[in-house]
């Protein structure tokens, strides 16, 4: 006891000396690195290169997410939270981006609430949000389950209960207006030049048409005779519009246009993309948002992949087939990426985005000339967890 005692004194100034080291490396580190001050970055113009890319994020699925990109240049943008298996839709002038979503008070379990939100694209900021009927679908985002009117008055949200039915809220008095019962069909398709009508696909092939009076209730409602037949070759439920003509694709390669512009909608002989050469091979379309189309070229654009069987409908793209609508031939096949969905800028200079589902990277193709491209044009860093829907202006 002693001998430690003698050094008491010793341990002492060793530990004053550490303190005061300390002090004084803690004074010179707030003396020399400035106050962080909290700013905001400007985000470039929501053009139609922007890319809004949803992610229900399939690992922790009450934290979903959509991602905006520039196309441009594939530099990540920012992103805004999306809920639970939330539905998201981007106003006609593109100034507002809409999501339906749900919360619980405990994540995942509690008081339910579900909520169309609105957030502003030139900043991604929140702007309000509109309560509406515990009842909207909760799926992986598509287009054919939220869309606006086309004079942006009204929005439209696909319900599932598993009965089906559409929602109608009213933007402008921030109010559900109605709930539309849609037995047997689903999915919103707003006519592009009739803004208080919208369509919905009929599990037995037919279109089901409904028109909303000028305070969003139900007016009227027809259907169609089956344009597809679903127990031989049902058709997916991504579409695109180039004017008021509606376009699917069918499981086996049939495509199929409507006409959206008169008193009902009229529907065009269907025809197939698949030569006997193909067909032998197995080739089908495949992926989730599958196909997209570019107006000026009057292109499709469709992900394939060969050896195609029943189930395989979900199987990435092998190849991305070009194909001519006016002549109904494929003019071009482009590496497929791996993509699951893919959408195109509508600009004099058309550019087609992939997603590509082994690594979540967004590829670029231009779209120049007569002849498609046949290597990509550039490669984002790879987005979000499990992105699945590409949302453009």
């Amino acid at each position: 006891m002693r001998a430690s005692n003698r050094y008491l004194p010793l341990r002492w100034a060793v530990c004053c000396l550490a303190a005061l080291l300390s002090q004084a490396f803690v004074s010179a580190a707030r003396a020399e690195l400035p106050v962080e001050q909290p700013s905001e970055v400007k985000l470039p113009p929501a053009d139609a290169y922007r890319i809004y890319l949803s992610d229900p994020v399939m690992p922790h699925l009450v934290d979903g997410r959509t991602y905006a990109v520039d196309g441009k240049s594939l530099r990540f943008l920012g992103l805004m939270g999306t809920g639970y298996a939330g539905s998201t839709a981007l106003s006609r002038d593109g100034k507002t981006f809409y999501v339906a979503t749900t919360y619980y008070s405990r994540l995942v379990r509690g008081t339910r609430a579900d909520v169309v939100e609105a957030h502003r694209t030139d900043d991604l900021g929140y702007l309000y949000e509109i309560e509406i009927p515990p009842k909207q679908v909760q799926s992986l985002p598509m287009r054919a389950l939220l869309t606006t009117s086309a004079d942006d008055r009204f929005l439209l949200v696909q319900n599932a209960t598993p009965a089906t039915s559409v929602t109608v809220v009213d933007l402008q008095a921030k109010r559900v207006t109605t709930e539309i019962p849609t037995p047997g069909c689903y999915g919103v398709i707003a006519w592009p030049s009739q803004p208080r009508r919208f369509s919905s696909v009929c599990g037995d092939g037919k279109l089901a048409t409904y028109d909303l009076d000028d305070k969003g209730v139900l007016a009227s409602s027809s259907v169609t005779e089956p344009f597809f037949d679903p127990d031989k070759d049902p058709v997916f439920m991504h579409y695109e519009l180039v004017g008021d003509e509606l376009t699917f694709v069918s499981y086996l390669g049939a495509v199929h246009t409507i006409q959206l512009s008169g008193a009902k909608p009229t529907a065009a002989p269907p025809w197939s993309m698949l030569d006997a050469a193909a067909r032998k091979q197995g080739w089908r379309p495949g992926g989730y948002q599958l196909f997209a189309i570019e107006p000026r070229s009057g292109r499709l654009y469709v992900g394939m992949h060969d050896k195609g069987a029943e189930g395989s409908h979900k199987t990435p793209a092998k190849e991305i087939w070009v194909v001519d609508l006016k002549s109904h031939k494929r003019v071009g096949r482009i590496p497929g990426q791996v993509a699951i969905s893919m959408n195109i800028a509508r600009t004099e200079a058309p550019r087609l985005f992939l997603l590509s589902g082994a690594d979540n990277r967004i590829v670029a193709f231009d779209l120049k000339g007569e002849r498609p491209p046949t290597k990509p044009s550039a490669r984002s860093e790879p987005v979000g967890e499990t992105p699945v829907f590409i949302g453009m202006q």
